[in-house]
């Protein structure tokens, strides 16, 4: 589980951080940051699946086929107000080397990287980077500027040191890589890494990888799908396909009939999969009824939702979900539901979850353990740096919320006004 994201100079984050739980809400207004948020997500999950940066800023082909879109507005605009460089660190609990499944045991994993921006537009280059694993006393390696590189970016890359073989603090080799990709994605396979680091590494990318950003769109969602494409994608592309390998599952079959019965007025007590010429599938809703209506007929709202579950129920389900305003499309009386389903698989430990929202209700709906982790994305007044704060790191918030409901205390603004009198209090102290 990702426990910590902390942004120096990202977007429009000069110095901020973000402390993560199982579910993760993240509220303020727009402009404010969250899909900033997103973009540094993307950026590590773009580094964990070995990509260099000008793939991670620009695109990626594999066979003529986009595989990877890149981060909104490229290094043109990732760097705080034009600055020449950025910093992202990622602290990562995984399994302790040797636990047993689901045991408590657990390696905190630490990896920073910098980047810098060249400012006439050239390529962009690694400056710093390291990775710490709590579980020995020295670094599973680290930045080392190289004296025959003293340019803040040379063809000759940089060198990092790793630790020998003893595992005694004493660092062994130093190896050079280009400048031009994160070394997180280099140094798993170089022979000079010890073991024990090899499977830190192998664990910290394991779990960066398996990430998923998901906005559904109604025409995405809506489209036919090849049977056996069980990756539900970005925009909710093949949806079809998804459920109907979740259906397979007799029990999961019967548990998604039950609850698009309770999201929707239909009777639906089965699924139907027609097949066109081409062998692609579509979607259907069956009612008790008789009545059948298929994904080009539901609506967008009822796709939404199942968009949602198939993302955490599907066979190719990712470990974490960054999810774009959570409550669009879904009627407020039926949002608890849909929390309801990621709340209890978070707290099993099977998916990790941020979600976007600007709804008052989905806030008042959270339960204790969620509340604690909501964040505000915020910005004062005409100031260009967007904050975060927990909201009960709110001053005041906790007694605040035991005589009012927090969706008013939203929907009010008072969220945001009692960060700018607490900022605007330890600026004048």
């Amino acid at each position: 589980m990702i426990t910590r994201l902390h942004l120096k100079n990202f977007k429009n984050f000069r110095n901020a951080t973000l402390e993560l739980g199982p579910l993760t809400v993240l509220v303020g207004t727009n402009a404010s940051g969250k899909s900033s948020l997103r973009d540094a997500f993307r950026f590590i999950h773009g580094m964990s699946r070995g990509y260099n940066l000008a793939e991670i800023f620009g695109e990626r082909y594999t066979e003529g086929v986009l595989q990877w879109k890149g981060i909104r507005g490229g290094t043109r605009e990732v760097a705080y107000r034009g600055g020449n460089s950025f910093q992202i660190e990622t602290t990562v609990l995984v399994p302790a080397e040797g636990a047993e499944r689901g045991s408590p045991n657990r390696d905190r994993i630490s990896h920073l990287v910098a980047v810098g921006i060249s400012p006439d537009n050239g390529p962009a280059h690694i400056t710093d980077e390291r990775l710490l694993s709590h579980m020995r006393p020295e670094q599973v390696y680290k930045f080392r500027q190289s004296s025959a590189s003293s340019e803040p970016h040379s063809p000759q890359g940089f060198l990092v040191r790793v630790p020998g073989d003893a595992g005694d603090g004493i660092y062994g080799k130093q190896l050079r890589f280009p400048d031009s990709q994160p070394v997180l994605s280099q140094l798993e396979r170089h022979d000079d890494v010890p073991e024990f680091d090899k499977k830190a590494l192998a664990a910290y990318r394991h779990h960066l990888e398996s990430m998923r950003f998901l906005d559904p769109s109604p025409e995405a969602m809506r489209r036919t799908s090849f049977p056996g494409q069980v990756v539900l994608g970005d925009r909710g592309e093949n949806l079809s396909s998804v459920i109907h390998a979740i259906c397979e599952d007799r029990e999961k079959r019967h548990a998604l009939a039950e609850w698009i019965n309770e999201l929707t007025p239909q009777d639906v007590v089965d699924f139907d999969f027609v097949p066109d010429q081409t062998g692609k599938i579509l979607l259907t809703l069956v009612e008790s009824n008789g009545q059948r209506t298929s994904a080009y007929s539901a609506s967008d709202g009822t796709l939404r939702f199942l968009a949602l579950i198939a993302a955490i129920l599907g066979p190719d389900a990712a470990g974490f979900y960054f999810l774009e305003e959570l409550d669009n499309g879904i009627h407020p009386t039926r949002l608890y539901l849909l929390l309801q389903l990621i709340e209890q698989h978070a707290k099993q430990g099977k998916v990790q979850v941020v979600a976007t929202t600007h709804s008052p209700q989905m806030l008042a709906m959270l339960s204790e353990e969620a509340r604690e982790h909501a964040s505000l994305v915020y910005r004062l007044g005409t100031e260009p740096e967007g904050r975060i704060c927990r909201i009960m790191d709110i001053p005041k918030a906790r007694k605040v919320l035991e005589e009012h409901n927090l969706a008013r205390l939203h929907e009010s603004g008072w969220l945001e006004n009692a960060v700018a009198f607490a900022d605007s209090e330890e600026a004048s102290a």
